[in-house]
């Protein structure tokens, strides 16, 4: 009977330090620094340039061990792009940007002091001249861990779509369709990983 009373007394201290521990992820300003790196190049070379996000991150529990996280960020990505203008014969070397309006939802397992997630985020382009979708979806997986006062966050995500006619990069997206020069072949964007390192700053509950 006491060996039965100290295992359930243990189970419920257990409980009881897991509940007080919850990692939830920060609500509050997030900024940081994103590299893109582009697949379906087709002759045009891209170098990842540091880009950078910034807005507001926000958290609610589900349970014990699940959270969900909604932010709404202002993203910038940048892009060394070399190529070939096929009009002039000249190599062109510039640096292009694309700035978006981003809203990740994120489901995450939270642990004493980190937490690890995933789910879809939405883009909607505001401006910018590199190779990238108007409306952008794509999913992510991230890894948090909780300091005092912020929390450290890495995430990566990659885009599962791409539009046809999408900003153009000297004629070399993407070709689809098209053989002939009366008959131009159809464009799209290239697909894209993005890799973010970024700091939220907790004004949520202590």
């Amino acid at each position: 009977m006491k060996t039965i009373f100290k295992t359930l007394t243990v189970v419920i201290l257990i409980s009881l330090f897991s509940i007080q521990i919850f990692a939830q992820p920060a609500k509050g300003i997030k900024i940081g620094a994103n590299y893109t790196i582009y697949k379906d190049l087709n002759g045009v070379e891209y170098s990842a340039k540091p880009g950078f996000q910034f807005g507001y991150a926000w958290s609610t529990k589900l349970n014990e061990s699940l959270a969900l996280s909604i932010e709404g960020l202002f993203t910038q990505k940048s892009s060394k792009v070399k190529y070939v203008n096929e009009d002039y014969l000249v190599r062109i070397d510039e640096k292009r940007n694309a700035g978006y309006f981003s809203l990740p939802l994120g489901l995450n397992y939270c642990l004493s002091k980190a937490y690890l997630g995933g789910g879809y985020q939405f883009g909607y382009l505001l401006s910018g001249n590199l190779p990238v979708n108007d409306f952008d979806h794509a999913l992510f997986l991230q890894a948090g861990y909780k300091i005092r006062f912020f929390d450290l966050v890495l995430k990566y995500a990659g885009s599962i779509n791409k539009e046809v006619g999408g900003t153009l990069v000297g004629g070399g997206n993407y070709n689809g369709t098209g053989s002939s020069s009366s008959q131009p072949a159809t464009t799209y964007t290239p697909k894209a990983n993005t890799f973010e390192f970024s700091l939220i700053f907790n004004l949520g509950a202590k």
